[in-house]
């Protein structure tokens, strides 16, 4: 069995499925599963924006794609059709970028774990402290992140999974990273010393996780290897670059992660393909024709 797995993606939903069908095409595998880290960019409406989101959002035209999915325009429903003929729907955890109750509201509406959002069925959300069979695997999702006076992660969730048998699950979803994993531009130290300690009890083959915008891995932590994944489409312009990093919205190297069930695989592409899954506006239908 093959699991895509996506980084960030802030709205770019029609990248994060031309990734999903260029990955399959290109590589000559068949997904079974598809899965992102968190930060989806899952709102609304752009009122509901949290202030980073309509910040980068007034530079990045395709963050909101998230929006348009909700009520596609024809052209737009054409290319979300043409990828899902392609490609498994995506299963997604939350991340710290978006809105929670509106999330929270569609889980008590269908009064199920894992629900759709948007009306093709593209993407669907997987309520936090789950375990969901992911191609096979015993796969647990735990979203938020843990950073003391913004955010912890759901207590009922966290602790759900703690209570879990170790060696119950077969990967393990975050969006936050481990304590450790990495350090900032000011040399903060990076990561939760909460999922460290869900890590090191569950024990998981796989953890997968987010938030950090860079790939990162692997990392050990007994049975357990864990990574971590860049930002799908790294921002045009930031704060600490004089010049433009990603003027024309490509995919990012590293973003796109594949792991084979069968052998224990996992890798990270930046295969150069990548660079074709691109733009403000994505012609995801035009990319599905031409990947077929």
């Amino acid at each position: 069995m093959k699991i895509a797995f996506l980084g960030d993606v802030h709205g770019c939903v029609l990248h994060a499925l031309g990734a999903a069908v260029m990955l399959q095409a290109r590589r000559g595998v068949r997904l079974d599963a598809v899965v992102q880290v968190g930060d989806l960019g899952a709102y609304p409406t752009p009122e509901r924006y949290d202030e980073p989101s309509r910040r980068f959002g007034r530079d990045h035209p395709a963050q909101g794609d998230f929006v348009r999915l909700l009520d596609p325009a024809p052209g737009f429903a054409e290319g979300v059709r043409a990828a899902l003929d392609e490609v498994p729907a995506v299963l997604f955890v939350s991340g710290n970028h978006e809105d929670h109750e509106w999330l929270d509201g569609l889980h008590e509406a269908a009064g199920a774990d894992v629900v759709p959002v948007d009306p093709l069925g593209a993407y669907r959300h997987v309520a936090c402290g789950n375990v969901v069979d992911v191609a096979g695997e015993r796969t647990a999702f735990l979203g938020l992140i843990e950073s003391p006076g913004y955010m912890d992660f759901e207590p009922d969730a966290y602790d759900r999974l703690m209570a879990a048998e170790p060696g119950g699950v077969d990967v393990l979803v975050t969006h936050d990273g481990p304590y450790g994993m990495s350090q900032n531009r000011h040399g903060e130290v990076q990561g939760s010393a909460k999922l460290t300690r869900l890590i090191e009890h569950l024990q998981p083959r796989f953890h997968i996780s987010g938030h950090y915008h860079h790939p990162n891995g692997p990392r050990y932590y007994g049975r357990t290897t864990s990574f971590a994944l860049a930002q799908l489409v790294r921002p045009r312009v930031t704060k600490w670059d004089p010049e433009p990093v990603n003027p024309e919205q490509r995919v990012t190297d590293g973003s796109v992660g594949l792991l084979d069930t069968e052998t224990g695989v996992f890798e990270y592409i930046d295969d150069a393909w990548l660079t074709e899954v691109c733009g403000d506006s994505l012609d995801l239908a035009g990319l599905v024709a031409a990947a077929r």
